[in-house]
C-alpha cells in the first residue's frame, strides 16, 4: 500500500504542476457555472410567473428537481473530463518509457494501478468538492433537501471512480493518449445511452433488455439523483470500478513480463 500511496502521490503532485489540472478545474467549473445560472434563472422566472398567475396552468418547478437537471449536467460534463484526466495515466509513461523503470521495479501491478487510481480519484473528489458550491448555494438561500443533495453527489463520487477505473484500463492498453482520450469517451457514452437503445439491442427480448439497461449508468444514477441510496446501484458502481481496475492489473502484469524478459534470458543464461 505504502508504494500505491507513493506512486499516486508523484502522480498528483505531476498533474497538479501541470495545465491538465487547471483546464479541468476551468472546464468543469466554468459549465457547470453557465448551466447553474441558467436554471436558476429559468427557475426564478417560473416562480414569479406562478406567483402572479401567469403560469400556463403547470406547477412551477422545485429547487430539488433545478438540482436534479444541474447533476444530470455535471454528468455529461464527465463524458469529457474523464477521457482527459486518464488518457495519460499509463499512455504518457509507455510513450516517454517511464513505465518500463516501474514494472522493472520491485513494485507489483497492483500496486502500480491503484497508485495511478488514487492519483486520478483525489483529483476529481477536489474538483467535485469545489464543485459543491453551487448546490450550497441554494441551501444558503433556499430549502433543498439535504439528503437527496448528499445522496446526489455519493453517485457522482461513485460514478467518477467508474470512469476512472475504466479510463486507466483503456489508456493501460496504448501508448498514444489521444486514442486513449477517444475510446475512453466513446466509452462512457455507450455506457450512458444503453437504457436508451435497449430496446433495439434486446429485440423484444424482456430479459435481455432489462440486463442491458442495468449495464447503462443512467438507472442507477438516477435512484441517486431521487435521494435512492440502493444496494443494486451501489454494488453495480462498486462492481463496475473494481473489474476495471482488475483488468487494468491484468494489463500492466502482462506487459511486465514482456519488459522483464529479457532480463530473464540474461539469469537464465
Amino acid at each position: 500500500m505504502n508504494a500505491a500511496l507513493t506512486i499516486a502521490r508523484r502522480d498528483l503532485r505531476g498533474i497538479l504542476a501541470s495545465p491538465r489540472a487547471s483546464i479541468v478545474f476551468f472546464f468543469f467549473l466554468i459549465f457547470t457555472g453557465v448551466f447553474f445560472y441558467s436554471f436558476v434563472s429559468t427557475y426564478v422566472d417560473l416562480q414569479q410567473r406562478a406567483a402572479m398567475g401567469m403560469g400556463a396552468g403547470g406547477q412551477a418547478p422545485t429547487l430539488d428537481q433545478l438540482l436534479q437537471a444541474l447533476f444530470y449536467n455535471m454528468h455529461f460534463i464527465l463524458l469529457l473530463v474523464i477521457p482527459a484526466v486518464t488518457m495519460s495515466a499509463f499512455a504518457e509513461e509507455k510513450k516517454q518509457q517511464t513505465l518500463r523503470i516501474l514494472s522493472t521495479s520491485p513494485i507489483s501491478a497492483t500496486s502500480i494501478v491503484m497508485g495511478k487510481f488514487l492519483a486520478t480519484a483525489f483529483l476529481m473528489t477536489l474538483v467535485l468538492a469545489v464543485a459543491s458550491i453551487y448546490p450550497l448555494f441554494t441551501v444558503a438561500y433556499g430549502n433543498p433537501d439535504i439528503g437527496r443533495i448528499l445522496a446526489s453527489f455519493l453517485g457522482l463520487f461513485l460514478l467518477i471512480c467508474a470512469q476512472l477505473a475504466f479510463g486507466i484500463c483503456i489508456s493501460s492498453m496504448t501508448n498514444n493518449q489521444f486514442v486513449a482520450f477517444i475510446f475512453t469517451m466513446v466509452g462512457l457514452f455507450l455506457l450512458l445511452i444503453l437504457s436508451f437503445i435497449s430496446g433495439s439491442v434486446a429485440g423484444g427480448n424482456g430479459e435481455i433488455e432489462a440486463a442491458v439497461k442495468y449495464l447503462s449508468v443512467t438507472g442507477h444514477l438516477e435512484n441517486f439523483f431521487k435521494g435512492l441510496i440502493t444496494v443494486s446501484s451501489v454494488t453495480y458502481f462498486i462492481v463496475f470500478t473494481l473489474g476495471f481496475l482488475f483488468l487494468t492489473n491484468a494489463v500492466i502484469d502482462s506487459q511486465r513480463w514482456g519488459f522483464t524478459s529479457p532480463m530473464r534470458t540474461i539469469l537464465y543464461l
